[in-house]
């Protein structure tokens, strides 16, 4: 860690200042950086998603409508909308099963369904029929006119498994034409829980379900996910990278505290200064300046990118680590290209649009939104000593975001009770399940909310090293590592063993990959 002496900083910080100030806004990162601050979400899936857009053969994958109802448990309400999905047929055979993969928050896209997926290869293996489909208010789905708080109250994950359930009986009664055939559900992320939550609730719907990277335990404070990047940043960064972020956001705390706020406001290109005053203000920089790198390092799914950034902090000649960490920011975070917007009201002006064609809405992530505020919590906090961003980042921050975007109704005390009772519902990271398989990566922070210990002795739980999100959902390659190209052999065997249990298993194989 590089010294810091009070009086060399403020001569760097001013030079500094000088040097790097542009205060027209980037609107591409600010829109990254909001999405990601509230809901989560850096774009449609794009921790998971390939970076090249994948354009199916029109032929071989059909997309669909489904007619369901708006309100499953309020037989007054007789509204309807149509859910969409994408459906291959190419490889059913009669007596085959339905494979679906559920495309959780996020629109469905082709890749999900198409070559290059495991589900995919699954599917030829098994004479299977494909589908993907997506869930309510997101995507194409869209069941009311607008996404108000008063319509946002149709959304959440009892009435999107019900939409499933109906749309299950459908494909057996009037796709299959079979009203036994079997059926797996599988997902990514908030899809995963889906599957997971899916088969919970509805077993004779869903024989096996397939949970890659799912969120299942509903967490308000979620400060262990900045513990866990701290410890991938450790093993595949340095621990000196480790230090200087540490050392960089305890100085910049130290500046606001004594009253140099506007120099960090400038070092760090902030369109309007931060006032240090205004507590809610000053959570709300520090998280965007925690969000920027735990951004940047995963949004590719690549551990490679936490090696960049701590090459970029650490071989440059800069006086202090929060000079590094500035320039880090702004050239690569930000590439050169303008300021960022720090003002929370900016922030709650646009996820309270609510038109469809509104770009947060469209995205998803308003949607996202609600549900974290009103379900799951999953907010990144700053109240563990293990992780290397300070103290400033509070509950306060996103209990009043949700209270300011979607009303008054939404307290602190609301979304505890909210993340209890979605505990109590679905069992958290201990379900009562089986016929099930959960899959990990071992570097993953997300996976501290997922099912990381085999339940039983049909539910079984892979950690696989070296990996960040999903990396289980491809196809097999000669590019896998070892361990994940033997887990994914496990998936193909098990999850064909789960749906016909009665017929013999190709290979039963270890399934202490790795330990969490």
């Amino acid at each position: 860690m590089r010294a810091i002496v009070a009086i060399t900083l403020l001569v760097a910080l001013a030079a500094f200042v000088g040097a790097k100030s542009l205060k027209e806004p980037n609107e591409k990162v600010n829109r990254l950086l909001m999405q990601q601050l509230l809901a989560k979400r850096s774009g449609a899936n794009s921790r998971v998603a390939p970076k090249a857009p994948v354009v199916a053969d029109k032929r071989i994958v059909i997309e669909n409508y489904f007619t369901t109802r708006l309100d499953h448990f309020n037989s007054q309400n007789t509204q309807e909308f149509q859910l969409r999905y994408l459906q291959v047929s190419d490889f059913y055979r009669p007596g085959g099963p339905i494979l679906i993969f559920l495309a959780g928050n996020t629109a469905l896209e082709d890749w999900m369904v198409y070559r290059g997926t495991l589900i995919y290869q699954l599917a030829e293996k098994m004479n299977a029929l494909l589908i993907g489909v997506e869930s309510r208010f997101y995507g194409s789905s869209r069941p009311t006119e607008d996404t108000t708080t008063e319509n946002l109250r149709f959304l959440n994950t009892d009435q999107i498994l019900a939409d499933f359930a109906e749309f299950v009986t459908y494909l057996r009664h009037e796709v299959v034409e079979n009203e036994y055939a079997k059926v797996l559900v599988a997902g990514s992320e908030y899809g995963g829980s889906l599957a997971t939550w899916f088969r919970v609730r509805y077993p004779h719907l869903a024989d096996v379900a397939w949970s890659s990277s799912g969120w299942h335990q509903a967490n308000m404070d979620f400060q262990e996910f900045t513990e866990a990047w701290g410890e991938t940043l450790i093993e595949h960064g340095s621990q000196d990278c480790y230090n200087e972020i540490f050392v960089a956001f305890h100085v910049m705390q130290n500046l606001f505290d004594a009253e140099r706020s506007e120099e960090v406001s400038e070092m760090f290109n902030i369109c309007t200064p931060v006032d240090p005053e205004d507590r809610l203000q000053v959570m709300f920089f520090f998280s965007i300046m925690m969000t920027s790198i735990e951004m940047y390092t995963l949004r590719d799914n690549q551990l490679g990118d936490f090696h960049e950034v701590c090459d970029d902090l650490l071989e440059g000649d800069y006086p202090t680590a929060v000079h590094a960490f500035a320039d880090w920011f702004n050239t690569k975070f930000l590439e050169d290209r303008g300021c960022v917007i720090s003002d929370i009201n900016e922030l709650v002006e646009r996820f309270s649009q609510t038109n469809w064609d509104s770009p947060y809405t469209e995205m998803g992530v308003r949607q996202w939104g609600y549900q974290e505020c009103n379900e799951f919590g999953w907010f990144w906090t700053t109240d563990s000593d293990n992780q290397p961003f300070g103290s400033r980042v509070y509950l306060e921050l996103y209990s009043e975001l949700c209270r300011m975007v979607y009303g008054d109704w939404i307290t602190y005390e609301s979304i505890y009770y909210a993340t209890n009772r979605a505990n109590n519902r679905f069992g958290g990271n201990n379900p009562r399940i089986e016929y099930a398989h959960f899959t990990n990566g071992a570097e993953d922070p997300w996976r501290k909310i997922s099912v990381t210990n085999t339940l039983n002795t049909n539910a079984l739980a892979d950690v696989i090293p070296r990996e960040l999100t999903s990396a289980d959902i491809w196809a097999t390659s000669e590019d896998d590592s070892a361990e994940l190209a033997e887990v994914k052999d496990r998936l193909l065997d098990l999850l064909s063993y789960y749906l016909y249990p009665g017929r013999p298993r190709e290979e039963v194989k270890s399934v202490d990959v790795a330990v969490n």
